[in-house]
């Protein structure tokens, strides 16, 4: 009994030196399933809990479930439906017009286009210069107007030296010799007007005469151009009475 005794008491020296028991600690008797809880009070332990729950990986998708049954048909408003419908329409009928209408106004500009590209035989500072030539010289001065407005252009001016030898140029490949008409007068002090009655920008020193012009005579004031091929061949600016004809006229707009 006295051996017993001394064993157990030896026993626990040696456990209270081994684990660091002293005389403010206390064993605490408990039961596993106390000490360790259930998995749900594992799961749901606070942040201070030593003992955290670690989720895996989902597993597989489980095999879809049968289709359920075909619910009721909804309410359907047909009048919403047909009101919109008809406004799609009309949307779909004013875009089509506007389009036609594009189309239309499309067509006839390029049509303006070909005819004055058809028309312009010199293009000279944006403007479009063609002529009107007869074989033999039979338009006055007093008709010249009324020559060109029939393609609304107007008698053309002559904007300087460099437009007068692209114009004279022009005729040279197509004629001979061939005289015509401008829109432009000269008065008896040698002064040259536009077709507008503007006063031109160049002086009668600038441009190329016929020999002998202008002429000083107070009634010679519609000026005319005499153009020709043969390089021998007198040509330039000339001034003639109204009554005086030529092969026609250049016009311009």
């Amino acid at each position: 009994m006295e051996f017993s005794v001394t064993f157990t008491f030896l026993s626990l020296m040696i456990i209270t030196k081994y684990f660091g028991i002293d005389g403010t600690n206390h064993f605490i008797c408990k039961t596993i399933a106390e000490a360790f809880g259930s998995e749900n009070q594992i799961g749901s332990s606070d942040t201070d809990s030593t003992i955290r729950h670690i989720q895996g990986r989902p597993g597989k998708r489980g095999i879809q479930g049968m289709k359920g049954e075909i619910g009721p048909p909804g309410n359907v408003n047909f009048e919403a439906i047909n009101f919109k419908l008809e406004n799609k329409v009309n949307q779909m009928q004013e875009t089509m017009g506007e389009y036609g209408s594009s189309v239309a106004e499309l067509q006839a500009e390029v049509g303006k286009l070909k005819q004055r590209q058809d028309l312009c035989k010199v293009s000279y500072a944006d403007k479009c210069f063609w002529f009107i030539l007869h074989r033999i010289e039979d338009v006055t001065a007093s008709q010249i107007d009324k020559v060109c407005a029939q393609e609304g252009g107007t008698p053309a001016n002559i904007y300087g030296k460099n437009h007068f030898e692209e114009i004279d140029a022009y005729v040279d490949s197509i004629f001979p010799v061939k005289t015509f008409w401008t829109g432009m007068t000269i008065n008896s002090k040698k002064i040259v007007t536009m077709n507008n009655g503007i006063r031109a920008s160049w002086t009668v020193g600038d441009m190329i005469w016929f020999p002998g012009y202008p002429s000083n005579n107070a009634d010679w004031t519609d000026l005319a151009i005499r153009s020709g091929r043969d390089t021998g061949d007198s040509q330039g600016m000339h001034n003639f009475p109204k009554h005086y004809t030529r092969h026609g006229v250049l016009c311009e707009k």
